[in-house]
């Protein structure tokens, strides 16, 4: 019996990397009918002109957000709608019951998760609480918090938040009050963490997790940290000459079964009470495993596990609209790179988007 057309509506489609636009080439990879109606608060946003239909919206943080949502899913029968943008993510979990009052389907994590995992010090101490390895992580407020730095280098990162924004390896006492200091100038709230060595064992873990795990599927990619894309900073010690490195946004890497990572990875879901999507940060050293970061969300890695043959989204929205579990079969191992492809577009490509 043939399957009837899912509509399914995907805001913050920006450029190159952004989750937002790796959800909707996810789609176009899958077998299954959909048809995709895209958002985003910019004119400029690439992903506005790869085809599907596409709405300038208001930005997530105006009183007119969610209206403007679902305006659009009533006039175009939107049956699921997927956040695309960390800020969106969060605005629109919160009113996850506005959307089931009007039978569409979110496909996010609750409030509570998406909060616990976007607050980095309350995420290290969650994990630390439930005997899960994580860096060493303390809030900074004046210079007398870097007693706490055991050694360097250390990482200096915005307390809430996601992506690899704002993030800088300091090598000594002077870099880590400036790099505190700016953070603290820009209203974000900076925090210290330890860093983890061995950057050639960095992985990304993406878990789909549902109703107690009646869903589950999980797959690992080990990151390859070369080139300006992976690469968000490197350093070089100037004392011991040893190299650190810091992932970007942009993930490119090895896929393999990685048993005991992916193990590893469901195990976090269930400690998480997680409903939906978890992508894991995370680096081995020997056989101990530390979390840096946890996105509860689709990974901008979903059109690279598309590839190699596991397409959460689809498989997520199948499960979500037809109860339907995924076939199994095996992902293929290899490499999946990413590369920034050109796109013109016009001043009447610009006038004729849909505006609400």
């Amino acid at each position: 019996m043939k399957k009837r057309k899912i509509s399914v509506l995907i805001t913050g489609v920006g450029g190159a990397g952004t989750l937002g636009r790796e959800l909707m080439k996810s789609l176009k990879l899958s077998e299954n009918n959909y048809k995709i109606i895209v958002t985003n608060s910019s004119s400029l946003s690439v992903g506005l002109y790869d085809d599907a239909k596409s709405y300038l919206i208001s930005e997530a943080t105006t009183k007119n957000y969610i209206n403007d949502v679902l305006n659009i899913c009533k006039k175009e029968k939107i049956d699921v709608v997927i956040g695309g943008s960390e800020p969106e993510i969060k605005k629109l979990a919160e009113n996850y019951d506005l959307f089931l009052k009007n039978k569409i389907v979110l496909l996010s994590n609750c409030e509570k998760i998406i909060n616990l995992c976007s607050d980095k010090l309350k995420l290290s101490e969650f994990l630390i609480k439930n005997k899960i390895k994580s860096p060493k992580t303390f809030a900074f407020h004046t210079k007398k918090d870097i007693k706490k730095i055991v050694s360097y280098p250390v990482i200096i990162k915005p307390r809430t938040g996601s992506g690899s924004r704002n993030i800088f390896l300091a090598n000594d006492e002077d870099e880590v009050v400036f790099f505190s200091n700016y953070l603290k100038k820009y209203n974000l709230e900076p925090i210290i963490q330890e860093y983890i060595t061995n950057f050639e064992e960095e992985f990304t873990i993406g878990i789909l997790y549902a109703d107690k795990g009646k869903l589950k599927t999980s797959i690992a990619m080990k990151r390859i940290l070369e080139g300006a894309l992976s690469v968000r900073d490197v350093r070089i010690n100037l004392k011991n000459k040893k190299k650190s490195v810091v992932s970007s946004g942009f993930s490119q890497g090895y896929f393999d079964d990685f048993k005991s990572i992916k193990k590893f990875g469901e195990k976090i879901v269930k400690v998480l009470d997680a409903d939906g999507p978890i992508n894991i940060q995370c680096r081995k050293i020997k056989n101990e495993i530390y979390i840096f970061e946890i996105n509860p969300r689709f990974s901008g890695t979903v059109t690279s596990r598309a590839l190699v043959g596991l397409n959460e989204p689809d498989i997520l929205i199948q499960y979500k609209i037809f109860n339907q579990q995924p076939n199994e079969k095996k992902i293929k191992t290899g490499y999946v790179m990413k590369d920034l492809k050109e796109k013109y577009i016009s001043k009447n490509d610009i006038k004729n988007l849909n505006e609400l």
